[in-house]
């Protein structure tokens, strides 16, 4: 006898016209996504513009020295930045440069150290990065000026490297300028911390109290008094000290 017919319904899409009306689900597996270099790549484009000179439209002069950069960055990297660049491009008696066609100057006429002007552009464009390590700002004037520059058009990363640095390599020979530093910059928590160190150095507090040069420096040499105090028992001399300073009013830390 020959087999038995097969009388099961056939699959819906060769059961006719109805399989034009279905929606069928299709999967294809292409594995994970990638990790997301695409920010990281637009800033090693915008780095090598910046290192060939090419597509500039702005150009920061500091000490006699010209860097050529790009408005858009720089306006991109702060709101200071923003409204200082927006201010001179509005301003018809701004000189425009013929090479790059059409750029703006920028003078920094209180930046002695054309380092410095480096130093920002490095961390605008992203060569600083998050590692203190790649900051090394060869003298302490220059890193006033990178102060000074992060102050001004408000850059936070900048100011936080130039502020740490401060905190390095400290010692008796330099202790003084860095104290300095702060007190001008108006960072009290760094000040603060480099006048814990010396409180918990004893021997280097009483060499910096009897450096001549702190003399000019009364506020820095106040504060040693006030550990010296402290350190010899003379809690309410110390308190004292902060309160009625001799030559006029107790500043806070930093102020």
């Amino acid at each position: 006898a020959g087999s038995q017919a097969d009388t099961r319904p056939p699959p819906r899409c060769l059961a006719g016209p109805a399989c034009l009306d279905a929606t069928m689900e299709l999967h294809v597996d292409l594995g994970p996504m990638p990790s997301d270099s695409h920010s990281g790549g637009i800033m090693q484009g915008l780095r090598s513009l910046l290192e060939k000179s090419e597509l500039c439209d702005v150009v920061l002069i500091a000490a006699g020295q010209s860097f050529f950069a790009h408005r858009a960055v720089l306006a991109a990297s702060s709101p200071s930045f923003y409204a200082t660049l927006a201010q001179i491009s509005a301003d018809p008696s701004t000189p425009k440069l013929p090479n790059p066609p059409g750029a703006i100057v920028l003078e920094l006429d209180d930046i002695s150290h054309p380092e410095a002007v480096r130093a920002m552009l490095d961390c605008i464009y992203g060569s600083c990065g998050g590692a203190s390590a790649n900051y090394n700002p060869t003298t302490e004037d220059t890193n006033r000026d990178v102060l000074r520059l992060a102050q001004r058009f408000q850059i936070g990363i900048l100011l936080e490297h130039a502020s740490r640095w401060l905190t390095r390599d400290l010692s008796t020979s330099n202790v003084l300028q860095r104290l300095l530093a702060c007190e001008e910059f108006s960072l009290a928590d760094v000040r603060e911390r480099i006048l814990e160190q010396l409180a918990a150095n004893p021997e280097a507090l009483y060499l910096l109290a009897k450096d001549p040069e702190i003399t000019k420096a009364p506020t820095v040499l106040q504060d040693l008094l006030v550990r010296i105090l402290k350190l010899l028992g003379c809690e309410s001399t110390a308190k004292a000290a902060q309160v009625h300073p001799k030559g006029g009013k107790a500043r806070k830390a930093g102020a």
